[in-house]
């Protein structure tokens, strides 16, 4: 579970931002509340975060920022590459041109603080931390002095007893590069230990509004539970879906170049491609390493119109139809045991309140009992309604006089019962709503 993350000078976020899923207090009401057991006692834990604001306030920024992290985790780099940092452009001297990304997570009992900071040349920064009794103590920590000699100092429990791994640990502690992260190449490396911190890094899902799931056809075709939960859910949410189908087809690589008339940039990628799934003019084609023979999955949604069963092709659903097989994947993962971190952007896009009302319900009624959780930012201010989330769950994001993002969580207010938040909200009382100069047209002024 995710606990906390810290953020600095990364696109529109200028001074460090922090995000926490701790309650500010005890609740009597643990329905959308997790209890861990940790070195220090029972902690509850938050399932559900809401960031509101308006538009170029910096929601999208703050969840680019952690796939850009979970990015850089996971990939490695490129000996003597660019660490490619996407920086707040407004140059804040104090900040020094380094960027710092910062997650304290829970996982397998134990609370892990990770965290790196770089510019665009190399890190500056790293270290992984773990929650004893009293206080977090270093598992390794990474150092980068001013002549750009980096230090790396490692704790014992990091490696095995076994010699061989020892010394590996110690040849990886000399050679690393100074735009990669320690923790990668411990993992590339085979250290045990660092497996399954990678492994929490890779879970975490981040959907944007322009996500295509490129895995979605071939799951469809594959897996019949998760089409019928897919074709249940579409029928009982109005959306005149009754049915989804899945075939695939062969064609000739060559025949489908020509017949699609592909650009031979992408003709490139794709020959490149070892296996995926490429979307082709809404038409889903998979990849693998053997080209000569391409398999076209094609799903079709079956409608129900004048008494016929009538078959369209994805692009043929409304907008909202297709936010929601962004969304449906979610719901269907609760029956599985994995603990998923999801950042959803703009989860209300193209969809109406009650249809967002109810995938946020059913997110925290299915997840009782487990460590999944559900980041998300939206503009629908019909959600930021207490019956809906908890006033913990909710934070405002918005830009101060110097242009960068902040955050606010909503707990800072204090709210009694007879307030109607959504008035509230929209009346300007928490911030984070846009503000609109109107600017009157003088007669003889030119349009």
């Amino acid at each position: 579970m995710l606990l906390r993350y810290i953020v600095s000078n990364y696109k529109s976020i200028g001074h460090h931002i922090e995000f926490s899923m701790f309650p500010t207090e005890p609740s009597s009401d643990d329905s959308f509340l997790t209890t861990i057991e940790t070195k220090m006692g029972k902690w509850q834990i938050l399932r559900r975060g809401a960031l509101f604001g308006p538009n170029a306030s910096g929601k999208s920024s703050f969840i680019e920022s952690i796939r850009f992290a979970k990015h850089y985790i996971t990939n490695g780099q490129k000996n003597g590459k660019s660490t490619f940092i996407p920086q707040f452009k407004g140059d804040f001297e104090d900040l020094n041109g380094v960027s710092t990304f910062q997650f304290m997570f829970y996982l397998d009992g134990e609370i892990y603080d990770y965290g790196f900071s770089l510019d665009q040349r190399q890190v500056h920064e790293e270290w992984l931390m773990v929650l004893t009794e009293e206080n977090f103590v270093p598992i390794f920590t990474r150092t980068t002095n001013q002549n750009e000699k980096t230090d790396i100092e490692m704790e014992a429990s990091l490696i095995s007893e076994q010699e061989n791994e020892r010394t590996l640990a110690e040849i990886l502690q000399n050679s690393i590069q100074k735009n990669q992260l320690f923790l990668y190449k411990l993992y590339d490396n085979g250290i045990k230990k660092i497996e399954t911190i990678m492994e929490w890094f890779e879970k975490i899902q981040i959907i944007f509004p322009n996500t295509k799931l490129q895995g979605l056809p071939l799951k469809i075709k594959e897996d019949e539970q998760f089409r019928e939960f897919l074709s249940q859910s579409l029928n009982s949410l109005d959306t005149g879906v009754f049915q989804i189908t899945a075939s695939t087809d062969e064609i000739d690589f060559k025949e489908l170049v020509e017949k699609m008339d592909l650009p031979q940039e992408l003709i490139a990628e794709i020959e490149e491609m070892k296996n995926g799934i490429v979307n082709l003019n809404g038409k889903y084609f998979l990849f693998a390493e053997n080209k000569n023979h391409t398999t076209f999955i094609q799903v079709k949604f079956e409608h129900h119109l004048n008494n016929k069963v009538i078959r369209f092709n994805i692009d043929d659903e409304s907008d909202g139809t297709q936010r929601l097989l962004d969304l449906l994947p979610i719901l269907f993962q609760l029956q599985k045991k994995s603990n998923t971190i999801y950042f959803v952007d703009e989860l209300d896009r193209s969809l109406h309140s009650k249809l967002s009302k109810y995938f946020l319900k059913t997110f925290i009624e299915n997840s009782q009992d487990t460590c999944k959780q559900l980041v998300f930012t939206a503009h629908d201010t019909n959600l930021i309604d207490l019956t809906e989330l908890t006033q913990e769950e909710i934070w405002f994001v918005e830009k101060n006089q110097l242009g960068e993002t902040t955050l606010k969580p909503f707990s800072d207010f204090t709210i009694h019962a007879e307030h109607n938040t959504i008035k509230d909200y929209l009346n300007g009382r928490f911030g984070a709503v846009p503000v609109i100069q109107i600017h009157s047209v003088q007669k003889g002024d030119s349009l």
